[in-house]
């Protein structure tokens, strides 16, 4: 199998973890996991951060959508 390069942007610069090992090891759900990546590429990615930032936060609601559900049953 072909390995893919993984763009910089998901890498961080001094300790050289990818985000999502960094999601793995703290074994986050997968909404939650999508905005920690979301929010540690942000900076990194496009010439502003809003793009990420609002789709970061858009994967909490989801997240919380799913835990109010889980919480009237």
């Amino acid at each position: 199998m072909k390995e893919e390069k993984i763009p910089e942007y998901y890498i961080g610069k001094k300790h050289k973890i990818e985000a999502r090992k960094v999601v793995e090891d703290f074994e986050l759900s997968y909404n939650i996991g999508t905005a920690v990546s979301y929010l540690l590429r942000a900076n990194r990615k496009h010439d502003s951060p809003l793009q990420d930032i609002r789709k970061a936060i858009a994967h909490l609601h989801f997240e919380l959508d799913l835990i109010v559900g889980e919480n009237k049953k």
